[in-house]
């Protein structure tokens, strides 16, 4: 029994006008709720979040966050790849799917204050300027050390 058949997507360029790069969001026709749990473990999961439910993982230099009815991905070259990566997480979420009753779930939490504090330093318009998509990944970022407050030209 598959858990998600189809997808419908919709695509975004960044507000940032020299982003070579798509945004995209996949709006699954099942909801992955129920699994996102064993997918943290499947996937090795970054950012899972119980409430509300949300699981980002990290693949090729790009965040991909699972909602309950949707994948976002950005810095998508084109239409191409993202059908490419949006088949290998549909296989994914499918066979975590049949498997689920022998994949212990990976329940752990990233302590959100220090992404908290450091999202509530930056402006949070999701303009860009800084390089990265959103104010969230530059937080996510500096989180990792990847990236600096001074990064962002607002601040």
């Amino acid at each position: 029994m598959m858990l998600i058949h189809s997808y419908r997507w919709e695509f975004c360029r960044p507000p940032n006008p020299g982003a070579g790069h798509l945004r995209g969001v996949a709006h699954l026709d099942g909801d992955i709720t129920a699994i996102l749990p064993q997918l943290n473990r499947v996937l090795r999961g970054h950012l899972y979040f119980p409430e509300p439910p949300s699981l980002t993982i990290k693949y090729q230099a790009k965040l991909i966050t699972f909602y309950p009815r949707q994948i976002a991905i950005n810095i998508l070259t084109d239409e191409t790849e993202a059908e490419q990566i949006i088949r290998w997480l549909r296989d994914i979420i499918n066979d975590t799917w049949e498997k689920r009753q022998e994949i212990q779930p990976r329940f752990e939490v990233v302590q959100p204050s220090r992404m908290v504090e450091i999202l509530k330093m930056l402006p949070r318009t999701n303009c860009g300027d800084c390089g990265y998509a959103t104010c969230l990944i530059l937080a996510v970022q500096i989180n990792e050390g990847n990236a600096s407050l001074s990064d962002c030209p607002h601040l």
